[in-house]
Order: C-alpha cells, then structure tokens, then sequence
C-alpha cells in the first residue's frame, strides 16, 4: 500500500513537474515527434473504446499492461483481470471525443494523455447512464511497445 502511495505521489509529482515545463514552453515549441505521439496514443486509446464496446477481449488484453489500474468516475478501481470481467457484463452505448487533448511526455518511455470524453453505459442490462470525464492514460513503452498502465477519469460537470 505504502509502495503503491509512493507511485501515485511520484507520478502526481511528476505529471506536475512536466505539465509546468510544458506551460512554460513558447507557443509552437512542441516537436513534431511529440505531435506524433499525440496522435499515435489517441488512436491507441480510441481503440480501447473500441474494445469495450465490442467486448473485444483480446483486443484489450493486448493494450493495457500486465500492472494496469483503470479508475473511473464513481471511484471503483479494476486492474487488467477484473477490467476483462467487467467488460462481459458492460454495455457501450455511445461515446463522444472532445476534439482536443493533449500529450505529455514524462520520459523516453512514459506519457500522459488528457482528453475529455462523453460516453453512455449501462452493466448487466441496467439503465444506460451518460457520463463527461476528464480522461487521463498513462502509458509506459515497452519492448518498442506502448502499454496503457492507467487510467484515470474525472467527472466534468
């Protein structure tokens, strides 16, 4: 617990540290390989709703990391196994992507994206709630590889 607080605070420090640097960055200055990356992680996190909306296992097993953690907007935490569980019994209703968001790199091989995202869904057959988040993934490169590793959501009213 105390290991898994440590992480959390680092990232947080982290995620701070570079979105501060970021801010401070003239207007411009982000290199092309960052925009691309950008680009390459949303599609990589679209494909994630893809998978859940399908009900693509496989699919999901294949993007988020052996250590993942998915927390969303009514608190409940899953990590990869229950997240595969959950997706048996949860319905995708629809989904709409804000068109911007943003990238931050926090190392070589560890990136941050924020977009904003509304979406409807329901579990086990029950009444379809529709939800607008703030999404944030981070995602650690792995053998040339990117994996999700987590997901946070945060309601936006």
């Amino acid at each position: 617990m105390i290991a898994r607080r440590s992480f959390l605070i680092g990232g947080a420090w982290a995620l701070a540290t570079a979105s501060t640097a970021f801010a401070q960055a003239p207007a411009g200055a982000q290199s092309a390989d960052v925009m691309k990356l950008r680009e390459e992680l949303m599609a990589l996190e679209k494909g994630s709703w893809d998978f859940m909306r399908d009900r693509n296992t496989e699919g999901m097993k294949s993007f988020l990391g052996d250590d993942a953690l998915l927390i969303f907007g009514d608190g409940n935490r899953y990590n990869k196994r229950q997240t595969l569980e959950l997706m048996k019994d949860l319905t995708l209703h629809s989904i709409a992507y804000e068109p911007t968001y943003a990238v931050r790199l926090l190392a070589p091989d560890v990136a941050t994206l924020l977009y904003r995202v509304t979406y409807t869904s329901s579990v086990k057959g029950g009444k379809p709630e529709t939800i607008k988040v703030l999404s944030s993934s981070v995602y650690a490169r792995r053998d040339g590889k990117w994996w999700s590793v987590l997901y946070q959501e945060t309601p936006l009213k």
